[in-house]
């Protein structure tokens, strides 16, 4: 995922060739996970943001990875973040700061602010998604949509000024769902998306509920554990999108997406990451 705009003080950074058990290993954590692909070794990349000093005594690694811990500097983050972010554009979606002027002539626009969570569209995985979603909305028209692991928000806002109308939006992190509901605001969406946090769809809101569209921006690792749930709460006719897929991996998700009887319908490829659409 991209890396976090975040006050946290410590990081945690290793590179593997064994992603998926590292990934389930810095899952335990419960923290803020970056993830990319390192061309120098053909592995991946991990670093994991703390608060507080890292306990890794217990930390069940790949052979190959070597952890190290480092104390960051004191940054004005957010500050940083915004300075440094163009606008991004997945056409119709227009994504800007505030800094930076709307476009006029039928783009979607999408203000998104720098902030305590995922999320500013500038990343592989959200643009994939994005790309996903905006050649979903040319032939279908969904009604009722969940964004799992929402982040800031920007799918389910790019959902919503696309005509979708019923959206529910969760994440694991309060923080983001904080985050999540000022963009909403500001984008004029609020309306139409309930945002809370929850742990994949294991809460009251999902429950006995079938979606048009299902959206997921997370890592590979809970993808594939959320397979089934996903297949569960879909409609007959309707599309399960996920990102946050390093390209080796996508191999092992999808397979574990047929085994829940969902097949690919299209697939999108940005720098080191696959995003994918399913249908029944």
């Amino acid at each position: 995922m991209p890396g976090p705009i975040t006050p946290a003080t410590y990081k945690l950074s290793l590179t593997t060739t064994q992603a998926d058990a590292a990934e389930i290993a810095l899952e335990n954590f419960g923290a803020t996970i970056w993830a990319t692909q390192d061309d120098k070794t053909g592995g991946t990349r991990f670093e994991v943001y703390f608060d507080t000093p890292p306990d890794i005594s217990a930390l069940h690694l790949p052979p190959d990875a070597a952890p190290v811990v480092e104390n960051l500097p004191a940054k004005d983050w957010v500050g940083e973040s915004q300075a440094g972010l163009p606008p991004i554009t997945i056409a119709p979606f227009y994504l800007h700061g505030q800094h930076d002027a709307p476009r006029g002539g039928g783009w979607r626009n999408i203000e998104m602010q720098a902030a305590t969570a995922f999320g500013s569209g500038h990343h592989g995985t959200t643009q994939g998604a994005l790309a996903l979603l905006s050649a979903h909305l040319k032939r279908h028209h969904p009604r009722h949509m969940a964004d799992i692991g929402c982040g800031t928000g920007v799918l389910a806002i790019a959902a919503a000024k696309s005509g979708v109308r019923h959206i529910l939006a969760s994440d694991i992190d309060p923080d983001a769902i904080h985050v999540a509901r000022q963009n909403m605001r500001r984008n004029q969406v609020a309306s139409h998306i309930t945002a809370f946090p929850a742990t994949g769809m294991a809460h009251p809101q999902y429950r006995a509920r079938r979606f048009d569209l299902i959206i997921a921006n997370i890592l590979a690792l809970p993808l594939r554990q959320l397979a089934d749930a996903f297949h569960r709460h879909l409609s007959p006719n309707g599309r399960v999108i996920i990102a946050g897929i390093l390209t080796p991996q996508a191999r092992r998700v999808i397979a574990r997406y047929r085994a829940a009887d969902l097949i690919v319908e299209r697939k999108i490829t940005i720098g080191a990451w696959t995003s994918l659409c399913f249908r029944r």
